[in-house]
């Protein structure tokens, strides 16, 4: 039954929530990408600027100096193929890896039903369902709408007590590594600190067309008829994904990464992932790339959080993993949560403090509600008293559940990983946000995963498990730690 939920909950998940955390597994690849050229001793050696400078005037360089590492992209395949021989020749003693990223896409026909899974997982007879519609009107305000669906902040804030002691501020910056985020969305716009960046070619806004960003952000920082973890805590946008078709590119996430802590985020979030292969030379660059990235990060004084997937899948072990994937005699890993030590890994819980259905696990640090579908969904119907609310761009049609709930423009219900981590990046940036107005020494990064630790709440095995490592997170109690 378990193997089942798992692959059908993630495919909903990707066409339904629209919260995906992974693309691998359920989107196709095409060849038109750039190739990451990772070097030795971190460093870019100046021959190779040297040949395509001089020589390839006409291939797009992006340089990552931080992290050793050249992105050539295709902007000519035969000019860019002859770049590499000749680096391959000329510098093959000071190359460690050379990988092609291959972008991916999402199939259309799965990106059309999104609706449909709803239509026939949703059981409308469910009482659950019209206690949702009469008491949801349009002129909700002041958090009430979290005060009705909000039971992962009560979980978190243990019923608001937080937001007393601690809503945060805008000295506190966390970057959403994301698909941008809507600007003019009532719950955000205050706390958005700046346009950011972004990392898609050709798209220079960081406007959100997908919903999966502006879902992120409200779970940090909602403050209107949403409440997020840290009502005032300020948020830029990093954009490395524009729509559901043309997906993203790891290297886009690698960049992201590497300029949100350039400009000195304290905490940047990583509400996406990708499989990659550690047999096959093809994806070694992309997972030193995040490895580099993330070690970076870590050096500037960012701290990261991950979410850890939504296929279900126990990912400790990259043999394991492999076979679970249906690809026997490889080692998968997902990353970027399996790239680094340098992360805080964060897996799903339901309302029932239980691991979610569709969560990975396996070297998790921390977990944080990210709701589920509700007990025999499959065969009772989606029960959405199960899943979280979220805010969605103001300017997209609204989701099929938000239609049929009647809840108001711009907030829906939705599932995953993706929703579980920014809480706890949004915690973090409330005890940092503690800590520096009671001029307090600044929270490393060990000291907040101290504080964490002591402040869970123990689910799953006694003490850290690979299910929920440390336990389910707790502000309220952390807030009592930061000293």
């Amino acid at each position: 039954m378990k193997k089942s939920v798992f692959k059908v909950v993630a495919v909903a998940f990707i066409i339904v929530a629209l919260s995906t955390t992974s693309f691998s597994s359920y989107t196709l690849a095409k060849d038109d990408s750039a190739y990451l050229i990772v070097f030795k001793e971190n460093q870019i050696p100046n021959e190779a600027k040297r040949i395509l400078n001089n020589k390839y005037p006409k291939l797009k360089i992006t340089p990552m100096s931080e992290i050793g590492t050249i992105k050539v992209e295709k902007t000519n395949s035969e000019i860019q193929n002859q770049a590499i021989m000749e680096l391959r020749k000329g510098l093959q003693d000071k190359i460690e890896y050379i990988s092609k990223e291959n972008k991916l896409y999402l199939p259309k026909n799965v990106y059309l039903k999104k609706d449909e899974i709803f239509k026939t997982s949703f059981n409308f007879s469910n009482k659950k369902n019209s206690i949702f519609k009469d008491s949801l009107t349009s002129d909700t305000q002041n958090g009430e709408l979290s005060k009705i669906l909000g039971w992962d902040t009560d979980k978190i804030t243990e019923q608001g007590k937080s937001y007393v002691k601690q809503p945060g501020n805008h000295d506190i910056k966390i970057a959403l590594v994301d698909s941008g985020i809507d600007f003019n969305h009532p719950d955000l716009k205050n706390n958005i600190l700046s346009e950011g960046k972004s990392f898609v070619p050709h798209v220079s806004n960081t406007d959100d067309h997908m919903g999966h960003g502006t879902m992120t952000a409200g779970s940090i920082a909602a403050n209107g008829k949403m409440l997020g973890v840290g009502p005032n805590l300020g948020i830029i946008p990093y954009k490395v994904m524009d729509n559901w078709v043309d997906g993203a590119e790891s290297s886009w996430v690698i960049e992201a990464i590497i300029a949100a802590a350039n400009d000195n985020v304290d905490i940047i979030n990583l509400s996406l992932g990708t499989y990659k292969s550690l047999n096959r030379v093809e994806d070694s660059a992309i997972v030193e790339g995040y490895s580099r990235a993330l070690k970076y990060a870590h050096k500037k004084g960012a701290i990261v959080v991950a979410s850890a997937g939504n296929e279900g899948y126990d990912t400790s072990n990259p043999t394991n993993l492999a076979k679970q994937m249906g690809l026997e005699g490889d080692k998968q890993i997902h990353l970027p949560g399996s790239a680094s030590n340098y992360l805080i890994n964060v897996s799903a819980t339901n309302k029932k403090d239980k691991l979610s259905s569709y969560s990975n696990y396996g070297g998790i640090t921390l977990a944080a509600p990210g709701g589920d579908y509700g007990d025999e969904w499959e065969t009772n119907g989606i029960d959405p008293s199960e899943l979280v609310l979220v805010t969605y761009p103001t300017n997209l049609p609204q989701p099929y559940i938000s239609q049929v709930l009647n809840l108001p423009k711009g907030y829906t219900l939705s599932v995953g990983t993706s929703l579980a981590a920014p809480k706890v990046a949004g915690a973090i940036g409330v005890l940092l946000a503690e800590s520096r107005e009671k001029s307090y020494r600044e929270l490393s990064t060990n000291k907040i995963e101290k504080i964490l630790r002591k402040s869970s709440v123990d689910l799953g095995a006694k003490g850290k498990d690979p299910q929920f490592g440390y336990g389910r997170l707790n502000l309220n109690k952390a807030l009592d730690l930061v000293k």
